[in-house]
């Protein structure tokens, strides 16, 4: 019984842990958690009410077609794709979209980081480090 236990909760904690948010580097740019939470947060809140930003070119958040073949332990469902921006304020209209992005599923949760940055081909990505 108790080992068990043991192993519901070590697959529990691998599983919080595949969302877990952590510093990364998306090509030679470092993003902190702080970074990373504040646009995750506003990509996912404007999912919730159904509302987008536009940049002219995209509109964000957009569904991720999870066709560059990476690895997202943890992440299941659709996943929907928002800037990922440096400084104190999260993606927004008039901001100037970079090349990376926060991932994540349909309730909020973080999925990873990645990155257009070093990607084999055009639009592709590669993760985060």
């Amino acid at each position: 019984m108790l080992k068990q236990l043991f192993l519901i909760l070590a697959a529990a904690v691998c599983i919080v842990s595949a969302n877990t948010v952590i510093p990364v580097t998306c090509g030679s740019t470092k993003y902190a958690v702080a970074a990373i939470n504040r646009n995750l947060a506003a990509g996912s809140s404007l999912l919730q009410q159904g509302k987008t930003v536009s940049t002219g070119k995209a509109l964000f958040p957009h569904k991720y077609n999870r066709g560059d073949g990476l690895t997202l332990s943890g992440c299941t469902g659709q996943l929907y794709e928002y800037p990922l921006i440096k400084g104190n304020s999260a993606f927004g209209a008039g901001d100037k979209v970079g090349p990376d992005r926060v991932l994540f599923d349909q309730t909020g949760v973080y999925c990873a980081s990645i990155t257009h940055t070093g990607a084999p081909t055009t639009n592709g990505f590669l993760l985060c480090k």
